[in-house]
C-alpha cells in the first residue's frame, strides 16, 4: 500500500470507519509530526516541573547562608540562575516545537478531511444525494464538524498530553516534598472526572442536535437563494424570511444550550484550586512553624499548586472540546461508511463500438423506490447513429426518469438498456460521462465565471468557448456583461435569467462534444424566435450526435426523426 497517493491510501483505510478509526488513521498516517510534537510538548512541561524545585533550593540556600558562607551561596546562586535561564530557554523551544509540529495539524487535517469528503460525495449513489445527505448536510459536515473535528488532532490534544503529563510530573514532584500534605491538597481532585463525564456527555448530544438543526438552516439557505427570482415574481418572499427566522432561531437555541453546558465547566473546574490554596495555607504553614518543612519547600508546594491550577482550570473547555470533537468525527465518518454507487469510481467494462444500434431499451419497466407507483411499463425503443428521438407526454409520464436511465444515473430498474449493444449497468460510469451528454430540466451552474461554467475540466480556448455560446444562442447576452466571459453569476447562476441559464447548460453539454445528447426541456423558458434560432444551429452542428430530446413543446421537435408519446395510462 506504500505506493498509493496518500489520499488513496486513508480512503481506503477510512471505508466504513468509525470516529475513533478516523481519529487514529490520520494520526497514525502522519506520525513523524505528532511524535516531534509530543515530545516538545512533554520537554516543555518538565522545564516547568524542574523550575519551582530551583527556586525552593535558591530559597533554603538564601535561609542557610550563614552556615555556608557568602561565597558558597553566590555560587550556589549563580548556578541556579544558569540552570533557571536554561530552563526558560527549555520552555520556549519546546512551545515553539509544538506549535510548529502540532498547531498547524488543525489546518492540514482539516483540509484533508474536507478533500476526503469531497472525494467520497462525489461517487455516493444519486438517491442519497437527493433523498438523505442534502446539500446543506455536507455543507455542514464539510464546514462545521470538519471545523470543530480538526481541534482533536491539535490543540485539543495538545492540551490533554500537556495535562496529563504535567499533573504526573507536578504529583511526583509534590510527593517528594510532603506526601502528606500533597494528599490533603489534591483530596476533591478524584471526584472531579464523574461530573465531567456528565456534563461532556450532555454537551455531546446537544452539539448533534444543534449541528442537525444547522444543516436544515444550510439547507433552506441554499433553497432560498436558488428561488429568489420565484419570489419576486410570486411575491412570497414574506414566506421564505418567516422560514428562515424560524430556522436561524431554532439553529440559535441550540447552540446556546452547548454553550450553556459549556459554561458550567468553569465553576465545577475553578473551584478545585482554590481549595487547595486554602488546605496548604491552613496545614502547610502550620507544617512550616513547626519546622516540618522548610520555607523553600511550603514556596515550592504553592508553586506546584499554581501549575496544576491552570490545567484543572482548562480541564472542562478541554473534556468538552474533546467531546464536540469527536460527535462531529462520528458525523464524519458517516460520509466516509456510505456505501459508493456501483462503477461510479471504477469497474466496470469499458465502452466499445458497434456495428449495431448506439441505445437500444427492450422491456423497461421503473417503479419510483418505496411505492408501488409505475412510471415506466414495458417500454422498448431502438436508436441509429445520427438519429434524433423527441419525446413529449405529461407531467408525471416519466419523461426525466427514462433520461436519467439512458445517460446511466438511475440503475434500479428492470428491462435491459444496451449502449453499443452493452449492457448500461455492466459499463463504466467514465466511459458513459465522455459517450453520452445530458442538460437537465433544471440548470445546475457553478458560483463561478462564464468560462468556467462552460470549460469545467476541459482547456478550452475563448475562441471554443465564444462558439458554443452562439451555438446555444446566449453568446449575445454574454457580450453584453461588463466582465463577458470573466462574469461572476453567483450561486445557481441566481444573476441570469431562467433562459440565460438554460442556454449556458446547453453551450457547456455542446463543449464535451458527446456521441449521444440527452435532453430535458432545456429551452422551454426561452421564447419561439430564440428557439427557433437554437434548433437551426443544432441541426446543423450535430449531424453526427444521437440525440434524444424531451419537450413539452411539439414545435421544439420538429427537427427529430421519430417521435415518442408517454402517458400517465400505463402505470
Amino acid at each position: 500500500m506504500k505506493w498509493l497517493h496518500p489520499r488513496v491510501r486513508l480512503r481506503g483505510a477510512l471505508e466504513g470507519a468509525s470516529a475513533e478509526k478516523v481519529w487514529k488513521t490520520h494520526l497514525w498516517d502522519l506520525r513523524p509530526v505528532y511524535i516531534v510534537g509530543i515530545l516538545s510538548v512533554m520537554m516543555t512541561t518538565l522545564a516547568e516541573i524542574v523550575v519551582p524545585h530551583i527556586v525552593k533550593e535558591s530559597i533554603d540556600t538564601l535561609s542557610g547562608v550563614t552556615t555556608l558562607g557568602t561565597e558558597a551561596a553566590e555560587e550556589r546562586f549563580t548556578r541556579y540562575f544558569l540552570i533557571l535561564l536554561s530552563l526558560y530557554l527549555i520552555q520556549y523551544l519546546g512551545r515553539v516545537g509544538w506549535r510548529v509540529y502540532l498547531a498547524q495539524q488543525a489546518h492540514h487535517v482539516g483540509a484533508r478531511m474536507k478533500s476526503l469528503i469531497w472525494d467520497r460525495a462525489r461517487y455516493l449513489p444519486k438517491s442519497k444525494i437527493e433523498r438523505d445527505l442534502r446539500p446543506g448536510d455536507l455543507m455542514n459536515v464539510a464546514t462545521g464538524d470538519v471545523n470543530s473535528g480538526r481541534f482533536a488532532y491539535s490543540f485539543t490534544l495538545v492540551m490533554i498530553a500537556d495535562m496529563a503529563w504535567l499533573f504526573s510530573l507536578t504529583l511526583v514532584a509534590m510527593f517528594l516534598i510532603s506526601p502528606k500534605l500533597t494528599l490533603w491538597t489534591l483530596v476533591i481532585v478524584p471526584g472531579l472526572p464523574f461530573f465531567l463525564h456528565r456534563l461532556s456527555v450532555l454537551e455531546g448530544k446537544q452539539h448533534d442536535v444543534a449541528q442537525d438543526s444547522l444543516s436544515s438552516l444550510s439547507d433552506l439557505s441554499a433553497q432560498s437563494v436558488s428561488t429568489i427570482r420565484l419570489q419576486r415574481l410570486t411575491q412570497t418572499g414574506d414566506y421564505w424570511k418567516a422560514r428562515l427566522l424560524k430556522a436561524s432561531r431554532d439553529y440559535m437555541e441550540k447552540r446556546q444550550s452547548v454553550i450553556f453546558t459549556g459554561l458550567r465547566f468553569i465553576p465545577l473546574t475553578g473551584i478545585t484550586p482554590i481549595l487547595s490554596y486554602v488546605v496548604l495555607l491552613v496545614i502547610g504553614i502550620q507544617d512550616v512553624l513547626e519546622g516540618r518543612l522548610t520555607v523553600g519547600s511550603f514556596v515550592a508546594m504553592q508553586s506546584y499548586i499554581f501549575l496544576i491550577q491552570v490545567p484543572l482550570i482548562e480541564l472542562g473547555e478541554t473534556v468538552a472540546e474533546w467531546q464536540r470533537a469527536f460527535t462531529s468525527l462520528r458525523r464524519i465518518s458517516k460520509v466516509y461508511a456510505e456505501p459508493e454507487a456501483p462503477r461510479l469510481r471504477e469497474g466496470g467494462r469499458p465502452v466499445q463500438n458497434s456495428a449495431g444500434p448506439i441505445l437500444e431499451v427492450r422491456n423497461l419497466n421503473y417503479t419510483v423506490p418505496g411505492t408501488d407507483l409505475k412510471v415506466i411499463q414495458n417500454l422498448s425503443l431502438c436508436l441509429g447513429r445520427q438519429e434524433r428521438l423527441g419525446i413529449l407526454g405529461p407531467v408525471g409520464s416519466g419523461k426525466s426518469t427514462l433520461l436519467s436511465i439512458l445517460a446511466g444515473f438511475e440503475n434500479d430498474f428492470e428491462g435491459q438498456v444496451y449502449l453499443h449493444g452493452q449492457e448500461i449497468r455492466e459499463l463504466e460510469h467514465l466511459g458513459l460521462r465522455k459517450r453520452i451528454g445530458i442538460v437537465p430540466q433544471k440548470a445546475f451552474l457553478f458560483a463561478d465565471t462564464i468560462r468556467h461554467n462552460v470549460s469545467l475540466d476541459l482547456n478550452l480556448s475563448d475562441e471554443e468557448i465564444w462558439h458554443f455560446l452562439k451555438l446555444a444562442a446566449v453568446d449575445e447576452d454574454v457580450r453584453g456583461f461588463p466582465e463577458r466571459l470573466d462574469t461572476r453569476i453567483g450561486e445557481w447562476g441566481v444573476t441570469l435569467s431562467g433562459g440565460q441559464k438554460q442556454r449556458l447548460t446547453l453551450a457547456r453539454s455542446l463543449a464535451r462534444r458527446p456521441e449521444i445528447l440527452l435532453l430535458d426541456d432545456c429551452l422551454s423558458a426561452i421564447d419561439t424566435v430564440t428557439e427557433e434560432r437554437i434548433l437551426q444551429a443544432l441541426d446543423r452542428e450535430l449531424a453526427d450526435t444521437t440525440l434524444v430530446w424531451v419537450a413539452h413543446r411539439k414545435s421544439t421537435l420538429k427537427y427529430c426523426d421519430q417521435i415518442l408519446e408517454l402517458n400517465r395510462d400505463h402505470r
